[in-house]
């Protein structure tokens, strides 16, 4: 399997990006009810973890709360999902580059996952009780970046070590 992966360097490291790709367009085509539940359910889980008696409260001070901190949740979910699509392209982008004279792989790596951050919002129009937001592509970037940084710091590592 490992002499597999080092000759085909550059299909090993597509196919995580093809995955988290998969993964964001499945949550993008979710209506939005389907959306709206599932960022519910983990709201209400994350205020859970910080009061446990969260259960106690009533009924307007839980939707309150939940608002509040479910704005957090949903955009925090969006940095996270474009994350890991920024720390995965920076990889395949640097096995191209390796075998290529590509220059500023981690511009290509955010352009692309900035790109499909938009594309992302444009799917979101023509989904049911969806919205494109330009925030949201705002977001995606940072965590498109993010993730890229990541990425670069974590393979600087490997190359010193390796010298």
């Amino acid at each position: 399997m490992k002499a597999w992966v080092q000759k085909h360097t550059i299909i090993a490291t597509l196919i995580p990006v093809l995955l988290v790709m998969l993964m964001i367009f499945c949550f993008s085509a979710q209506n939005g009810q389907e959306s709206g539940q599932v960022s519910g359910e983990i709201t209400r889980f994350v205020v859970r973890l910080f009061a446990p008696d969260f259960d106690t409260w009533t009924a307007q001070m839980q939707d309150e709360v939940c608002g509040n901190v479910g704005l957090v949740v949903r955009k925090l979910g969006h940095f996270t999902e474009f994350f890991l699509l920024g720390f995965f392209l920076m990889l395949h982008v640097d096995a191209i580059g390796r075998k290529t004279a590509m220059t500023l792989p981690w511009l290509i790596a955010w352009g692309v996952g900035t790109l499909y951050a938009v594309t992302d919002e444009l799917h979101q129009g023509f989904v049911g009780g969806r919205h494109p937001a330009i925030i949201d592509v705002c977001i995606d970037s940072c965590g498109v970046i993010v993730g890229v940084l990541v990425m670069l710091v974590l393979l600087r590592r490997l190359i010193f070590r390796k010298s």
